[in-house]
């Protein structure tokens, strides 16, 4: 039986204000978002796509109070020379492991920070692989190789939350 994309779900408005032009990056949050279980959206009220927040550094951020996951292209696709965008593939892992982290922290938006943090770390991935079709071995590696990078260095990739 084929797998079936859920329409009838409330999405959050995704907002777009970026200068990425080779990444359909509006489209790969929308193909993520559709592929995942209906509670996980309820009360996220946005999404923004951005170039960079100059007062972070990270790859995007959950407003909590707001309600509202920022990913920021700069250091996910803005970067990438123009034979990995043209895979498809590379940017839609960065985007979705930067959007799966995030989803995560609305998840677990009541849990103290550290719990949160590390929760959101270790459950990125889910989030991105339900959509991911054919290419979720390579989607399964890459996150493997993410967490053994984040344990060299001894904290998560991904580490900013703002309330």
């Amino acid at each position: 039986m084929a797998n079936l994309v859920k329409t009838d779900v409330m999405l959050p408005n995704i907002i777009e204000n970026h200068s990425e032009t080779a990444v359909n990056v509006g489209g790969i949050v929308l193909r993520i978002l559709k592929h995942l279980p209906s509670n996980t959206l309820d009360g996220l009220n946005e999404i923004a796509i951005l170039d960079k927040n100059e007062e972070i550094s990270a790859f995007g951020c959950y407003w909590r109070r707001e309600k509202r996951i920022e990913l920021y292209l700069d250091g996910l696709t803005l970067w990438q020379p123009w034979i990995l965008k043209k895979t498809y593939v590379f940017p839609y892992i960065s985007i979705g492991l930067a959007l799966g982290h995030e989803i995560d922290h609305h998840v677990s938006s009541e849990e103290d920070s550290t719990s949160r943090e590390a929760s959101a770390e270790r459950n990125a991935f889910k989030y991105l692989y339900p959509s991911m079709g054919a290419f979720k071995p390579l989607v399964k590696l890459t996150y493997y190789l993410i967490l053994f990078y984040s344990k060299i260095r001894k904290r998560p990739l991904f580490d900013v939350t703002t309330e």
